[in-house]
């Protein structure tokens, strides 16, 4: 049986049932089919042409396909991308909460998305329902303003205006779906959209596809003529379908790294870092804004010089430090995971407080502020507890004053190898690593400042949360080393949390 059948045959047989694990299996499969390959888009079309009249597999597969394509252009983690669709095919299913609830479903996100839609309802919620309103301007083959427009005009307009935006990609026909010209008697399938150019290919040339633009597409129209299954069984394997292999959205960019090591150690030059950076759009522009933004230099002067010029006269230790945050800050941006926004105001908050502790104790970070809240906080975008769930998790008691405290969790080293990772890969100062790594503290009143500051950020989130004894005495000597109170620091955290605009229940 070829991979279309396959597929089919699998999704028929789920639509009869209420298995959760099955659902997120069959989920998975295609998504990991869709990381080489766009052959699962097909699936609609040929469950039309092998299953007439049975619009519901056909909307099953469709939810299926573009909840994964959202999701990719959303740029969702990927156990959340893989919760939306198993969501997306259980509402298919049945809509009802209770029902699958009944069925032992118990996982927070997936239940959510099945929630009907409210003013705190959670964005997979809204994700879920424009899945549902794209499935059905493919399937209807209805204008997209007709179709969306209730939705558009909603009290929930706030949030589907956005996606709308960010979806603008989305085409409007099936993958395979059949065209016919209006005055040629000749038909065309429809293989691929990019950026509003549709490629068409005849059945019997399938190898050499055109673009015909949106405009063009006027003289093409969609037929009720489900395309062969034979000849979408034909496009599995063909050239166009097969996706080139991109990096995972986390990985560092070792050829720049491996330019400024060389460079640092002399045994490299200064144009091959440069060659790396320009490279890599948001990273030069963070490089030539910095110097722009410098009140050393008169702003003509900055905005005449080059990159080379700029990496120059930031020097190379001040350049690294620049690009290590711009490269974290676009990275955290691109991994959306369920509880993004949330854990962002925190680390926005920490990087606040960081500053003004550091303006009050007088004692100087060994980054800036925005960086050492970055790398604080790099290591809860894989904590397992915020890729699961729907609510930021309750904290009761504070054992420990690192960023995984934010998240209830006890201390341990381990959770923060991606943050040492991050500070050895960029060359950062020493010290930096030292404030990472609870197994090494030295100096005792920088330690003392992030410590109060990681404890400050909690407090504003939860403040019912109460110290444990070590905690306590812990940040007793912090106090102590910086020569504040907990009235004094409580002030700062006022000012914190006014200034970095965080959401406070209070």
């Amino acid at each position: 049986m070829n991979k279309l059948a396959n597929c089919c045959a699998k999704a028929y047989g789920l639509m009869d049932k209420h298995d959760i694990r099955q659902l997120y299996q069959f989920v998975k499969s295609l998504d990991e089919e869709f990381q080489e390959y766009r052959w699962p888009e097909l699936l609609p079309c040929y469950a039309q042409a092998r299953f007439e009249n049975n619009d519901k597999l056909v909307e099953f597969l469709a939810q299926a396909v573009n909840a994964l394509k959202l999701g990719k252009t959303l740029a969702l983690h990927t156990h959340y991308r893989r919760v939306l669709a198993a969501a997306c095919l259980s509402a298919c299913i049945n809509e009802s909460v209770d029902c699958w609830r009944s069925k032992q479903l118990r996982q927070a996100l997936w239940l959510e998305a099945l929630k009907p839609l409210s003013f705190n309802s959670h964005d997979i919620a809204f994700y879920r329902h424009w899945v549902a309103l794209i499935s059905r301007v493919q399937q209807q083959r209805v204008p997209p303003e007709v179709e969306f427009a209730p939705q558009l005009n909603s009290v929930f307009r706030y949030k589907f205006w956005p996606l709308m935006k960010q979806s603008a990609g989305f085409c409007r026909y099936f993958t395979g779906q059949r065209f016919k010209h209006t005055k040629k008697s000749r038909s065309a399938l429809l293989m691929d959209y990019q950026k509003g150019q549709f490629l068409l290919a005849f059945p019997h040339k399938l190898h050499t596809p055109f673009y015909v633009s949106a405009e063009q597409l006027e003289q093409w129209q969609p037929t009720n003529e489900p395309t062969a299954s034979d000849i979408l069984e034909s496009l599995v394997k063909h050239r166009d379908f097969l996706l080139e292999a991109r990096p995972s959205t986390l990985q560092t960019p070792k050829a720049l790294l491996t330019a400024i090591n060389r460079y640092a150690n002399a045994s490299g030059s200064l144009n091959a870092v440069i060659q790396q950076i320009r490279k890599v759009p948001y990273l030069s522009e963070s490089v030539h804004q910095s110097v722009i933004e410098n009140e050393r230099i008169n702003n003509d002067e900055a905005a005449k010089m080059d990159i080379k010029q700029a990496y120059l006269w930031l020097g190379a230790k001040r350049a690294s430090i620049i690009l290590a945050t711009a490269f974290l800050q676009h990275q955290f941006s691109l991994n959306s995971i369920p509880l993004h926004k949330a854990l962002m105001q925190r680390i926005n908050l920490l990087c606040t407080l960081l500053e003004k502790l550091s303006q009050s104790s007088g004692i100087k970070l060994p980054t800036p502020a925005p960086l050492l809240a970055l790398l604080s906080g790099a290591d809860l975008f894989r904590h397992p507890d915020l890729l699961k769930s729907s609510k930021w998790p309750k904290v009761s008691v504070i054992e420990h004053f690192y960023c995984s405290s934010w998240v209830g969790s006890a201390l341990d080293p381990a959770d923060f190898r991606r943050s040492r990772q991050l500070v050895a890969r960029w060359q950062l100062p020493e010290k930096t690593h030292l404030l990472l790594d609870p197994e090494q503290t030295t100096d005792k009143k920088l330690t003392a400042l992030f410590y109060v500051a990681h404890f400050l950020a909690v407090k504003v989130y939860h403040p019912q949360a109460e110290l444990s004894d070590s905690a306590q005495k812990l940040l007793d000597s912090c106090y102590e080393a910086l020569g504040a109170t907990p009235t004094s620091a409580q002030k700062v955290q006022q000012i914190a949390a006014f200034e970095s605009h965080c959401h406070s229940p209070l």
